[in-house]
């Protein structure tokens, strides 16, 4: 990552890239107040592509607080009974898209506007664009987490 800026966990990256890195921060921050969506259901999305691509640096974040048995069961929340409907309809969407954004279906994206709506839909696609990016980065940049652990 030194090429880009120096450091090598997030905040250091954000720290290097002014006038970019404060607007970047605004809009992931922007995410966890959305009425659209609960912060929650977008919190259990953001840690399933933290699974789906094993970074285990974003795993370990907590942007905010979701059941300890939600988290424990997150590979399994098809067949979990912690999830309820809305949450299954986020996360069906969530897997497609951190495979393939244009894979998903209008029964996938019906079924979140069914418990969220339209402006529910385009938060979560939003989210997960940026969720997914940040990820992906992250594991590309090897960044370390705010220990300086590499991961």
């Amino acid at each position: 990552m030194a090429w880009i800026a120096p450091g090598d966990n997030r905040q250091a990256l954000m720290n290097q890239l002014p006038g970019i890195g404060d607007r970047f921060e605004g809009l992931y921050a922007a995410f966890w107040q959305l009425p659209q969506l609960p912060a929650a259901t977008l919190e259990l999305c953001r840690l399933r592509l933290a699974q789906l691509h094993s970074s285990e640096l974003d795993w370990a974040i907590e942007e905010v607080p979701v059941p300890r048995a939600q988290r424990d069961e997150l590979r399994q929340w098809p067949d979990s009974a912690h999830f309820d409907a809305p949450e299954r309809a986020c996360l069906a969407l969530t897997e497609v898209h951190a495979m393939d954004a244009t894979a998903i279906t209008d029964a996938q994206a019906e079924a979140v506007k069914q418990y969220f709506g339209e402006e529910g839909l385009v938060a979560q696609l939003q989210a997960l664009g940026v969720f997914d990016g940040m990820i992906r980065l992250g594991l590309l940049w090897g960044l370390a987490d705010s220990l300086g652990e590499k991961h």
